[in-house]
């Protein structure tokens, strides 16, 4: 599971790091109060679709199949947070199937092994950075 974790963060990183360069007149990443409610990116060579949504940014890759689905609902401005909800959303679009309690067990013991620090009651961040 750790290295799904990663791609996940990595994808996070990519697709925030996309959507600044091609949508540079969002300032407001606590309300996204001047973002955009939908649109296109293309990341490495891919199409995602992003949707907004609250606080967050839902990105559905469409091309190339299968769907992959990076919901950041939370901390927008920090592509290396992530929570149990981001990664069943991920698990779930890559078809793959793991138990909350499985999820949230590999969360502890990346935490115990500091690869990743937990920052809020719900958020882990990538440790050292």
């Amino acid at each position: 599971m750790k290295e799904y974790i990663e791609e996940l963060i990595k994808l996070q990183n990519n697709l925030m790091s996309v959507f600044k360069r091609v949508y540079p007149e969002v300032k407001d990443y606590n309300l996204l109060l001047d973002c955009p409610r939908k649109g296109e990116l293309e990341v490495n060579g891919q199409k995602w679709l992003f949707i907004k949504h609250g606080k967050g940014l839902k990105f559905i890759r469409n091309k190339p199949l299968p769907q992959l689905v990076v919901n950041i609902h939370s901390y927008l401005s920090e592509s290396d947070v992530l929570d149990e909800w981001r990664l069943e959303q991920y698990f779930e679009s890559l078809k793959i199937s793991y138990s909350k309690s499985d999820i949230s067990k590999c969360l502890n013991e990346l935490t115990l092994t500091q690869v990743l620090k937990k920052i809020s009651e719900q958020q882990y961040k990538l440790n050292g950075s």
